[in-house]
């Protein structure tokens, strides 16, 4: 039986179709997809680590593929970037390789395709992540941070690491020197609270800084 990776992909494209494409080939191998049309919702993507592998259309009005590759290149060095384009112009694949894509899918989409590059360049996120050493002398993994952080963007509240620890599912140790981890990037706010209207010493309470 074929081995699946846990990967974590975000597109954009400004053709909705193209994404429904997208995340209709990524569910068949268990991958998660964020899709998007806008350009700057795919940065926060990559400045918030929230995605392994960004799939980026060529032919975009606005910020086009060529400058959004360049700015998360910018963002990360440890992202996969892979262009998606209708042409096969030795030009523009130079181009896009000098603005920091890993690769490029042409167009239209098939699934083989889709599902060999994915699963190449999956191996590629994996040898990114065990090189990205700051990160591991922290002990931060990826994959937890991602749970936290979806929490905290969701909840919209200042919540305690207690919290985050009975949410996420992780110890009470693991889920402060996260949030520590997040609030030193300035991701969280730090913000010290009283519970239940009770004196005495406050409580460290952190939510998403929307940054």
């Amino acid at each position: 039986m074929e081995e699946r990776m846990s990967l974590y992909i975000g597109a954009v494209d400004d053709d909705p179709d193209i994404l429904y494409t997208l995340e209709a080939m990524a569910s068949t191998q268990g991958w998660h997809m964020a899709t998007s049309v806008d350009s700057s919702r795919s940065l926060k993507w990559v400045s918030d680590k929230e995605v392994d592998i960004l799939l980026v259309d060529f032919h975009m009005p606005g910020m086009n593929g060529l400058e959004v590759i360049s700015k998360a290149r910018q963002l990360s060095d440890q992202i996969v970037l892979i262009a998606l384009t209708i042409e096969e112009d030795e030009k523009i694949a130079s181009e896009l390789l000098m603005a920091g894509a890993d690769d490029f899918i042409t167009k239209p989409l098939h699934l083989a395709d889709f599902k060999s590059r994915i699963r190449l360049h999956g191996k590629l996120v994996n040898q990114r992540r065990s090189l990205n050493w700051d990160e591991r002398k922290k002990g931060i993994n990826n994959d937890t941070l991602r749970v936290i952080v979806r929490f905290l963007k969701e909840d919209q509240e200042e919540v305690t690491w207690k919290e985050v620890s009975n949410h996420c599912d992780i110890s009470h140790a693991t889920a402060h020197r996260y949030l520590e981890y997040l609030a030193n990037r300035g991701m969280v706010v730090k913000v010290n609270i009283y519970r239940d209207g009770k004196p005495g010493r406050p409580m460290s309470a952190y939510r998403w800084s929307g940054n």
